[in-house]
């Protein structure tokens, strides 16, 4: 079976015009720091495998760690830290070469052993990493050392996703320091940190892969959006995490500001715990998802910079949707619905952090939406910890989808899985999902993630209203941030420079 190829990296060649040139521009870009503005996290940690995430600690991450592979801007597969992914013929052992020359900040090579390590560590019950049942069908005591840059993974059962699964961006490696502090191999070293509320970076100058343009990384925590938002007009900050999509029309308008729109894998949702009463029962459930108005949350929550949603995960997949009809507002249905439950004046809690854009005013809207079926709906907002918290024990809140299909949208959606909010346990689901993990035909995967689509739309408890676009919001200042599909574009720094 054939290796999955290496990311290939261009190499850009500038002819030096003079030495003086040269000498001045490299100490004006030394000289620049780049202010990121994101919700800020008091739970936060500097170690990549926290038991709860968080978009100040994403962005965190982002910089000190490196994962195996990757998404790249597209969606498509890459090889990070891995050069190669190479399976046996029944898809349960697969050897990992690592790329060479890799530095970590603490100044010794990224090794095999921190792979194991680090693995072992994510797969550990006593770490309380939730997303580590993402990757349950690795066997961490089948994990052995070839040589330094060569590990080959003895797996519980087939598993054609591989490459896929560790690209999801909590996987990232990290190793130990001499003196016990956890470093990484990313393109900045940290100097500083208080949870919440601000980290310092500084480039690691000898990063493998493609450096930022600039010398300094100041991550800012701040309270809520408007915050950010504020922070961003006033020139507090350089660019902002997310925005709300109300504020952007204006914000469009300052000549300072310069905006990346690209479509994004990552977006809010209402979630409801299908095992909890009232929303065991399908009938309330179908009427939970009648009384929303998606063009109205298209057009408010999302500022129109949105599509219309149906209910089920992956706006990303390549593959057909479902033949389902589009669920349109009905608010008779739901109120004869809600009648043969026996639960006319429904009196519900829904919960949100409101830390990403968009998230508090599709709350406030459905709420409004839902009145009109007789459902009173109370909005409760958190801080990021505290909803963090207990992730998965609220019954109705807004939750966060991010990633490929094959990987996250299966992680919220499987029995065990830490991302699973809405406790779906769905045995003919199930089984779809564990062929789809075995399969390498691209063909029968399409195939499959229809079925599972078609199945999300008329049993999960995810009320899939909008797909929004990923705005970023920056100072005129920054030059070189690009379109991404995970909604990466204010932290991937690769070639951005800052001119102030």
């Amino acid at each position: 079976m054939a290796m999955i190829p290496m990311k290939f990296n261009r190499a850009v060649t500038v002819a030096l015009l003079a030495a003086t040139t040269v000498l001045t521009t490299h100490t004006l870009a030394q000289a620049q720091e780049l202010v990121l503005g994101v919700i800020g996290n008091s739970k936060d940690m500097v170690q990549p495998y926290s038991p709860t995430s968080s978009a100040s600690a994403g962005s965190l991450y982002d910089q000190l760690y490196d994962s195996l592979t990757a998404y790249d801007s597209k969606g498509a597969v890459v090889m990070e830290l891995a050069e190669s992914m190479t399976p046996n013929a029944t898809m349960d052992v697969w050897t990992v070469k690592l790329r060479p020359n890799v530095e970590r900040h603490d100044g010794k090579p990224f090794t095999a052993d921190d792979v194991i390590a680090s693995v072992k560590y994510m797969m550990d019950p006593a770490n309380n990493f939730v997303v580590s049942s993402q990757i349950d069908f690795v066997d961490p005591t089948k994990l052995h050392k070839i040589d330094d840059l060569t590990i080959e993974f003895t797996l519980k059962r087939p598993f054609g996703l591989f490459a896929n699964a560790f690209a999801d961006n909590d996987f990232r490696m990290r190793a130990i320091a001499d003196d016990g502090s956890v470093v990484g191999t990313g393109p900045f070293k940290l100097e500083s940190f208080t949870p919440g509320q601000e980290a310092r970076l500084t480039r690691f100058e000898d990063y493998w892969g493609e450096k930022p343009g600039f010398d300094k990384l100041r991550i800012i925590g701040f309270r809520d959006q408007q915050a950010v938002t504020n922070a961003l007009r006033g020139g507090q900050i350089d660019v902002a995490y997310s925005v709300p999509y109300t504020d952007v029309p204006a914000l469009t308008k300052d000549p300072k500001l310069k905006t990346v729109i690209s479509g994004t894998a990552t977006y809010p949702m209402l979630a409801v715990r299908v095992d909890t009463p009232p929303f065991n029962d399908s009938r309330v459930l179908e009427a939970l998802k009648l009384v929303i108005d998606r063009q109205q949350i298209v057009d408010n929550a999302f500022g129109g910079y949105a599509k219309i949603a149906n209910d089920f995960l992956g706006n990303n997949t390549a593959c057909p949707a479902p033949a389902e009809p589009q669920r349109v507002q009905d608010i008779a249905k739901a109120k004869q619905l809600l009648a043969e439950a026996g639960k006319t004046n429904l009196k519900l809690e829904l919960v949100t952090d409101g830390a990403f854009a968009g998230m508090m005013e599709m709350a406030q809207l459905y709420a409004q939406q839902a009145a009109q079926a007789g459902i009173a709906i109370k909005v409760r907002r958190l801080d990021p910890a505290s909803f963090l918290n207990r992730w998965r024990e609220w019954p109705f809140l807004i939750s966060l989808t991010s990633g490929p299909y094959e990987t996250a949208t299966l992680a919220a959606l499987l029995p065990g899985q830490g991302e699973n909010a809405t406790h779906f346990d769905d045995a003919e689901y199930n089984d779809l999902a564990k062929k789809l993990q075995s399969t390498g035909d691209l063909t029968e995967q399409c195939k499959l993630i229809t079925q599972l689509q078609a199945i999300e739309y008329k049993r999960s408890g995810h009320i899939v209203a909008a797909y929004p676009e990923n705005i970023t919001v920056y100072r005129d200042t920054v030059s070189g941030l690009q379109p991404d599909l995970y909604g990466r574009t204010p932290i991937h720094y690769a070639g951005v420079t800052v001119s102030k």
